[in-house]
């Protein structure tokens, strides 16, 4: 198989810099209040960041009250071991919880409120750094970004020290290797302790995807064959099954295009792992599958199959994963965003 290596980055003059800076922040204000709002008015998608789950919901609510023994208890009752980490990314999307989570972990060494706080942090490091491409970051924004993922790695490995078998932990210091760039060698060794808790932890696998990419210091032909890999090693109905859109997805906008995504090749390797994934009988739906259904109907629409992406539209209904769809559009408000998928779905029914 034939890669397009993404191009290395030039620097960019500082004013440039600045100006990228300035509208991002402008963006996000819009995309955090406004936008939000008339979305949630006038578009038949949700921007609930809970994908419609009643339990986030009602988890959601106790975080921004910072309610943390409510909290506790519905993260402890949590039974599903797919679920939990869905559950603790709602949490770490509330803003200001970093303020009583951090009281939470040190009140009385609590491990689940240091495994929350540590998600918190690493959704904080984020929110800092934004999602534009690393030259855009401005040297505030990266030290922000830098200390933030720093804590979140003292706190998670806090986690795994009394805890080794929390497969959630590994997969969140999976997420922090790749930000405070500790390398290639690091991430395999993270994810082998993930792995040992759990083989097919979907988080983990995710989040080493990503590390492998070539955007991250990897290449993406090693990225590929982890995904298509790892896929074939899960049983029959895994979740996992998408990690083969998703790779075919970041090599088509890594560079590669349509001639990539559209050979009849990658549009098989696509379709298998449909069938082995969620178009399989033994296939369970749990909280925070959205992503799952998300990635095929957009690798099937970007290979010009709208109607293989119709039932992966349909089982996904409005719980949009914003960023399977805004790969390139840094600067677009979340309204922009579910406008796309809107877009792509009537494509894909019509």
């Amino acid at each position: 198989m034939s890669v397009a290596r993404e191009p290395r980055l030039v620097p960019v003059p500082k004013w440039i810099a600045v100006r990228t800076s300035a509208l991002d922040r402008a963006v996000a204000r819009l995309a955090g209040n406004g936008a939000r709002a008339l979305a949630n008015r006038y578009l038949s998608v949700s921007t609930d960041p809970g994908e419609g789950d009643p339990g986030a919901l009602t988890l959601r609510d106790a975080a921004e009250r910072g309610d943390w023994p409510a909290v506790r208890a519905f993260l402890a009752a949590v039974t599903d071991p797919r679920a939990r980490i869905f559950y603790l990314r709602t949490v770490a999307g509330v803003r200001g919880a970093e303020t009583w989570l951090s009281r939470a972990a040190r009140a009385d060494g609590d491990i689940l409120a240091r495994l929350a706080y540590g998600y918190r942090l690493i959704t904080w490091a984020w929110e800092a750094r934004g999602s534009n491409a690393g030259f855009t970051v401005s040297g505030g924004r990266a030290r922000d970004f830098g200390e933030r993922l720093a804590q979140a790695e003292s706190c998670l490995g806090d986690v795994v020290l009394h805890e080794p078998g929390d497969a959630d932990a590994w997969a969140g210091l999976l997420v922090c290797n790749r930000g405070l760039q500790r390398g290639i060698d690091e991430a395999w060794r993270r994810f082998g302790e993930a792995r040992a808790a759990d083989p097919h932890h979907l988080g983990a696998h995710a989040a080493l995807l990503q590390q492998l990419c070539a955007k991250w210091g990897g290449d993406d032909y090693t990225m590929y064959r982890f995904a298509v890999d790892s896929a074939a090693a899960a049983p029959e109905g895994t979740p996992l099954a998408c990690l083969v859109p998703e790779a075919h997805i970041e090599i088509w906008t890594g560079g590669a295009g349509q001639r990539h995504i559209r050979r009849a090749e990658t549009i098989e390797e696509i379709r298998a792992a449909a069938a082995r994934g969620p178009g399989h009988p033994a296939y369970r739906p749990f909280p925070g599958d959205a992503v799952v259904h998300n990635l095929f109907a957009r690798a099937f629409m970007n290979a010009g199959l709208p109607g293989e992406a119709a039932p992966h539209f349909a089982a996904a209904g409005n719980r949009v994963v914003d960023h399977v769809w805004a790969d390139a559009a840094y600067f677009w408000p979340e309204s922009l965003i579910h406008l796309s998928y809107l877009r792509e779905r009537r494509k894909a029914v019509r």
